[in-house]
This record gives structure tokens, sequence and C-alpha cells, in this order.
């Protein structure tokens, strides 16, 4: 939308006075850094589709904090309204206003155990919220990235391999325990205050799936496009070190604790899916389904060897 529409309506809608706006990411939603008489903020404009999932990022934002747990903090309209609807080109879409955070983007080995317990307070807390939370399924999950593949005009022999990977990634992951799950935790999505507590941003895939989901996430130690067989054996002792923290709080069952190596996989399903459906199918090109493809497959592969 124009600069000065927008400026113009949280300076109406918030009675703010900009002196500085700036584009920061364009990507999922549009971020953008502000600046009011010496007091910063962060402005969000979530995608037409992702309406509802900004509104339930509101309420789960405003119950940890009425429960002090340590997550940003959503600033009110003059009308006490927790967003604003913007015209864009796509439509109508949510826009949030949250206050600036200050603090550092956490190291996520060195600090593990300290994050592991703090999520643990967070999925442990997030058991008694009183809202019903979204649920995705396999579509969500597996599906989509298979149907993006199919829509590129992929070899249709690797599109039957990764069909093949995401069911049974799908029927063993559909068994897990459901509960609040974050859904995109890690450390750019959290920044350590001065008290040394993490303060978490980004709920926007937020989902009463799987906590479990959040531990592999939080472990993650492979590179997302270079394929290295070394990074399982990180992985796991990143995972240790986390689960040290997270176990002392919410302990996972043993088929939650196994399910980490198949989450990490399923996020390469996730996040191609994810960026895909809001930057175009011109955002992937052969090169990087052949990469997402062959790691994918080494990872399966690899699995098994470690597993078995």
């Amino acid at each position: 939308m124009e600069h000065d529409i927008l400026v113009n309506a949280l300076n109406r809608s918030y009675q703010l006075n900009i002196n500085q706006i700036g584009l920061y990411r364009d990507m999922i939603g549009r971020v953008y850094f502000l600046q009011s008489q010496g007091k910063r903020y962060v402005f969000k404009i979530y995608r037409n589709f992702k309406t509802d999932d900004a509104l339930q990022t509101i309420r789960i934002l405003n119950y940890l904090k009425a429960n002090l747990y340590p997550v940003v903090s959503v600033v009110n309209t003059v009308q006490n309204e927790s967003n604003i609807f913007v015209d864009c080109s796509e439509g109508s879409c949510v826009g949030v206003l949250y206050d600036y955070v200050d603090g550092i983007t956490p190291n996520g080995k060195q600090e593990a155990g300290s994050i592991g317990k703090q999520i643990g307070k967070l999925h442990k807390l997030m058991e008694s919220y009183p809202h019903k939370l979204a649920h995705k399924t396999k579509i969500d999950y597996i599906d989509d990235y298979i149907s993006i593949m199919k829509e590129k005009n992929f070899d249709s022999e690797k599109i039957i391999d990764l069909q093949q990977y995401g069911d049974e990634l799908w029927n063993r992951i559909s068994k897990l325990p459901k509960s609040f799950c974050h859904g995109d935790l890690h450390t750019g999505n959290m920044l350590r205050n001065q008290r040394g507590e993490y303060v978490l941003f980004d709920f926007d895939d937020a989902s009463g799936d799987y906590p479990s989901m959040d531990v592999a996430y939080m472990s993650d130690d492979t590179n997302f496009n270079q394929f290295q067989e070394s990074m399982y054996d990180k992985t796991m002792h990143l995972y240790e070190s986390f689960y040290s923290g997270y176990s002392k709080i919410r302990p996972l069952s043993n088929m939650e604790y196994n399910s980490i190596f198949d989450f990490i996989a399923v996020r390469h399903f996730q996040i191609i899916s994810r960026i895909v459906r809001c930057q175009g199918l011109q955002s992937l090109d052969e090169k990087d389904c052949y990469e997402q493809y062959t790691w994918l497959m080494n990872w399966r592969e690899l699995c098994i060897k470690k597993q078995h």
C-alpha cells in the first residue's frame, strides 16, 4: 500500500505522530519498523489468507501476557481494538501494532537448556488456554509441497518418492499427542532481554497440533540446503541440550521423543510450501526442486541407518 496512506492510518488509529517508518521484511507478511515521539514500534500487515491466523495470534499473545509469560505486547488502538484492517492489493488485511522489544538474538546452542526450560513453561501454560486452537492437516504439513512440485512439472518419479516419504512421515506424526505448538520456533523468533527471559513473537503458525514439533525445530542443527551426514549427530547433541531444560517442566512421551527427526523432514515440506504460496511459483526454480528432493531422500536414508 502507499506509504502515506499507511502512515495516516496508523496515526489516526493509534494517535501516533510517526516521524520514521521503514519496511523491514516482505515475505509471509509485511513488517515495518516505526518510531513515534521517541518510542519504537513494529507494525505487521498479515496477508489476506492469513487473517484467521493473525486474529489467533492476538488472542494467544494477550493470554500469555496476562499470565506473565514473556511475549511481545500488542498495542491497542484508541478505540481499544487489538488490530486494524488495511486495504491492500490482495484485499482487506489485518494490521497489528506491537511494542518494539529490546534484546539480542540468543545463541541457540549455548543457551539450549535455558531456552528449553522456558519453552516447557510455554507448553505447560498453554494447556490451560481457554480458546480453540487451529489444527492443520496433512495438506498443510505435507501435501501442498507435493502439489507445488506438480505445478512446477518436477520429475514424476521423484514426486512419487516424495509422496511416499510424506506418507511415511504423516503415518508416524499423526499418532502423536496433540496440544499447543508455536509452529515456527527458532532463535530468530525470540529475543533475550536484560532479565534473561526469552521474549517470543511470530505466533502466526501456532496450532493445537504437536508440541514435539517445537522441540524438533529448536533442536534442528542441519543446513536447510546442503546435506551432510554429520548433521544428524549434531542435531541429536543439540536436542539433548534443549531437552535437559524442557524435560524439567514437561517431559515427552517415548513416541514424541523419537519424533524429532521426522519433524525436521516435515519442516522442509512445510517451509517450501509456505514461501511459494506467499512469493509465487517463480520463487522456486528447478535447481531448488532437485536440491530439496536430494536433501530429503538423503535424510530419509540417514535416519533409517541411524535408527535401525
